[in-house]
């Protein structure tokens, strides 16, 4: 029993021991904390940087009197405005269609298709 207790002892002395080491000890060395000043010359520093990289890049807008780029046509499509939901899905709706746990209820209709049979 009495050598649980040593061991224990040991070990939180340990502990202890290397807490201190780890918070109280060079400490002083360290640079502080860089401040939201520091950190904005940073980035324009930064900034100037790639801008100087990007000075001696040159474009030649030739490209665009050229027949295969004329050739080129628009594929873009048109995006239609659609309605928006409610601004909370998860709460009970108000609405007398639907329900009393907030489920939609809707009506399933079935078409029906008809084919013919063509004989030659």
């Amino acid at each position: 029993m009495k050598s649980n207790a040593v061991i224990v002892i040991i070990a939180v002395l340990a502990i202890s021991a290397g807490a201190y080491w780890y918070f109280f000890t060079g400490t002083g060395n360290q640079q502080p904390l860089t401040g939201v000043g520091t950190s904005i010359n940073i980035a324009q520093a930064q900034f100037q940087t790639l801008l100087g990289e990007l000075q001696p890049i040159s474009f030649d807008p030739s490209i665009f009197s050229d027949a295969r780029f004329n050739v080129l046509t628009d594929l873009t499509t048109t995006v239609s405005p659609e309605t928006t939901g409610r601004l909370d899905p998860f709460s009970i709706a108000s609405n007398p269609s639907q329900g009393s746990s907030g489920s939609v209820s809707t009506a399933s209709s079935t078409a029906s298709s008809t084919t013919k049979v063509i004989k030659k």
